[in-house]
């Protein structure tokens, strides 16, 4: 079965700040780079805000995904 989360707690950690990064790069491009030519900023923004809310769920799904894993 296809578990959403990563293996350890490390690479949990590496993704979500990846994904921060990027999606704040995206947000800063779509408000000062990207001409608003047909939406294009706004779909970046949108694209940067979905990579953001998808931070804290990579976090939570990787410690639940490992503390399930812990032989307490």
């Amino acid at each position: 079965m296809l578990a959403l989360g990563c293996k350890t707690i490390k690479d949990g950690v590496m993704t979500a700040f990846i994904f921060l990064i990027t999606g704040l790069s995206l947000i800063l491009v779509g408000y000062w780079i990207v001409p608003d030519i047909w939406y294009f900023s706004h779909i970046i923004i949108l694209s940067g805000t979905l990579l953001l809310f998808l931070v804290p769920v990579i976090l939570i799904a990787t410690y639940i995904k490992n503390s399930k894993k812990s032989p307490h």
